[in-house]
C-alpha cells in the first residue's frame, strides 16, 4: 500500500488500540463516539491539517479534470470541427463514446485504489488523463478523437469514486458533508472560467490552430498537478507522518467506530455484490444520473446554446461562466445546508424542483443550474452515509458515478442540430429527469423512516456472528439508522 510504518513505540500503542477496536466490534455502530475534551483539541488539529493538506488539491484536481474532459465543447466552437472536418453528428458521438470506457472502468479502478492507495493511484489517473489531452493537438481526423476519448473515459474513470472512496479514510460520514460539496464545486468553478479561458487561449496566433492551444495548454499545467499530487497525497490517517501520535490514534477510533479504517480492511466480495444487488444504491445513482444529464449537457452544450441565441462565438463562450458560476454559489451553499438541515432527501427534491427551468431562455438556465449543482454532492453524501462496509461503499461509489457516466452519453445526444436554435427536445427531457428526482427522493425518505422505526422496534441477536460476518451485514446491521 506504499504505507510508512510507525515507529516501534508508535506500533504498540496503535496496536493497543486494534485491541479496543476489535473488542467493540458489537457496539451501536450508529451511536454518536463520545470524544474527551482533549480527544476533541486533537482532532480539530487532525481536521486542519488533513483539510489544508488534502481539500485545495482536490479541488484543483477535479477542477482540471472536469476542465479537460469539457474542453471539447469549447474547441468545437473554436473550430475543431472544420479543422477536422466533423459533419452530421459526428461532434456528438466524439462528445458521448468518452462516457463509454468512463462507465466500463469504474468498479474496476475504484477496486484498483484500494488495492495500491490513493497516494499512487489517483497522480497516475491525474497524469494519464493529462497525457491523453496533449495528444489530441495531434488528432487531424474523426477516428483519432474517438480513439482519444475513450482513452481519456479510461484514464477519468476512477478519479471522482476513486476520491469519495478515499475521503472515507480521512473523514466521517458527518465531516464528509461539506467537503464532498466544495470538491464537487471544483466542477462548477471549472465551467465558470473554462469560456473565459477557452476564449484567451483561442485568440493566441501561432502556428497551431486556434482550439489545438485549448487542449496544450490544459494539458500542460494538468501534468504539473499530477506530479504535484504523488508528493503532497497520504495514504491512511494511521500512517502520515504529518500527524502526531494523538491525532491519528483519534482518527483510528473515530473511522474504526464507523467501519471506516481502510488500511486493516482487506476487500470483501460479498459486499461487492451485496452493493449490485442494493436497490438503495441504485435509486442514489440513477438520481446522480438525472442530474449530471443536466449539468453535463450544459457543460457540452452550453457555448452552442448561447449561441443559438444570437451571440458570436467569443461572447457566447464568455456568457457561458454565468450558469456555471450559478451552480458554484449553489454548491457552496449546499455546503453550509448540510451542516445546520440534516434532511437531505428535502434539500435534493427543492432543488430539483427548482432545476426544471431548461425550457427557458438564457437567464433560467442560470437558475436550473443554480437548481442542479447541489444535487450531485447531496446525493454522493446521501448514498456514503447510508451505506457502511468499506468494499460496499467504495462499489456503491463507483456505481453511482457510473450511472453519472451513462449520463454523459445521453446528454451528449439530446441537443441535436436539428432542433436547433430552441432545442426544445433538450431542455424538456432534463426537465422530466429533475422531475424524477423528487419522486424517487421522497420515495427512498419514507422508506428510511418506516425502516428506522422497524429496526427501533425489532431486537435482532448478532452476538453468535463473528466480526466478518458483522462488517459484511454492511447497512443491514440492526443497529444502523438511515439519514433521511
Amino acid at each position: 500500500m506504499g504505507a510508512i510504518c510507525l515507529k516501534d513505540d508508535e506500533k504498540r500503542h496503535a496496536e493497543s488500540h486494534d485491541t479496543a477496536y476489535d473488542g467493540n466490534a458489537r457496539e451501536h455502530i450508529s451511536g454518536e463516539l463520545i470524544l474527551s475534551a482533549a480527544e476533541q483539541e486533537s482532532r480539530r488539529r487532525y481536521l486542519r491539517k488533513v483539510d489544508t493538506r488534502l481539500m485545495p488539491l482536490a479541488f484543483l484536481m477535479y477542477f482540471l479534470c472536469v476542465l479537460d474532459r469539457n474542453g471539447i465543447g469549447n474547441a468545437k466552437v473554436a473550430g475543431l470541427d472544420t479543422a477536422v472536418g466533423l459533419h452530421g453528428s459526428q461532434f456528438n458521438w466524439v462528445s458521448s463514446v468518452f462516457f463509454i470506457t468512463y462507465i466500463i472502468f469504474e468498479i474496476p479502478a475504484n477496486i484498483l485504489l484500494k488495492r495500491f492507495s490513493g497516494k499512487v493511484f489517483i497522480p497516475i489517473i491525474v497524469g494519464c488523463w493529462s497525457a491523453i489531452l496533449l495528444c489530441m493537438v495531434a488528432a487531424r481526423s474523426y477516428a483519432s478523437l474517438i480513439a482519444l476519448r475513450l482513452l481519456m473515459g479510461v484514464a477519468e474513470a476512477g478519479f471522482v469514486p476513486g476520491f469519495i472512496y478515499y475521503s472515507t479514510f480521512w473523514y466521517t460520514r458527518k465531516e464528509q458533508a461539506p467537503r464532498l460539496a466544495i470538491f464537487y464545486s471544483a466542477g462548477m468553478f471549472s465551467g465558470i472560467v473554462a469560456g473565459p479561458i477557452a476564449s484567451g487561449l483561442s485568440s493566441i496566433r501561432g502556428s497551431l490552430d486556434s482550439y489545438q492551444y485549448i487542449f496544450l495548454v490544459e494539458g500542460c499545467v494538468s501534468v504539473c498537478v499530477a506530479v504535484l499530487a504523488y508528493l503532497v497525497m497520504p495514504d491512511y490517517p494511521e500512517t502520515a507522518k504529518f500527524l502526531t501520535l494523538d491525532e491519528r490514534n483519534v482518527a483510528m477510533r473515530q473511522l474504526g467506530h464507523e467501519r471506516a479504517l481502510a488500511s486493516k480492511t482487506k476487500i470483501s466480495p460479498v459486499q461487492i455484490v451485496t452493493a449490485l444487488v442494493d436497490w438503495k444504491l441504485w435509486m442514489y445513482a440513477l438520481m446522480f444520473w438525472a442530474c449530471t444529464t443536466g449539468g453535463a449537457s450544459q457543460a457540452i452544450f452550453g457555448p452552442t446554446l448561447i449561441k443559438a441565441m444570437g451571440y458570436t462565438a467569443t461572447k457566447a463562450q464568455m456568457m457561458s461562466a454565468i450558469p456555471s458560476a450559478c451552480g458554484f454559489v449553489g454548491q457552496l451553499l449546499s455546503s453550509v445546508l448540510t451542516i445546520h438541515y440534516r434532511h437531505i432527501s428535502v434539500l435534493i427534491s427543492i432543488a430539483a424542483a427548482i432545476s426544471c427551468a431548461y425550457h427557458l431562455r438564457f437567464a433560467f438556465l442560470c437558475l436550473a443550474q443554480f437548481g442542479l449543482a447541489p444535487i450531485l454532492p447531496w446525493s454522493t453524501l446521501w448514498m456514503t452515509s447510508n451505506t457502511l462496509g468499506i468494499t460496499k461503499r467504495g462499489a456503491g461509489s463507483a456505481l453511482t458515478v457510473m450511472l453519472g457516466g451513462i449520463a454523459g452519453i445521453v446528454s451528449s445526444q439530446i441537443y441535436r442540430e436539428k432542433d436547433a436554435p430552441y432545442y426544445r427536445f433538450g431542455h424538456w427531457f432534463n426537465c422530466a429527469c429533475e422531475g424524477l428526482i423528487v419522486v424517487w427522493a421522497v420515495g427512498l425518505s419514507m422508506y428510511f423512516w418506516s425502516e428506522n422505526r422497524r429496526r427501533e422496534q425489532a431486537n435482532v441477536d448478532i452476538s453468535k456472528l463473528s466480526d466478518s460476518e458483522i462488517d459484511d451485514l454492511c447497512d443491514n446491521h440492526p443497529n444502523h439508522r438511515y439519514v433521511y
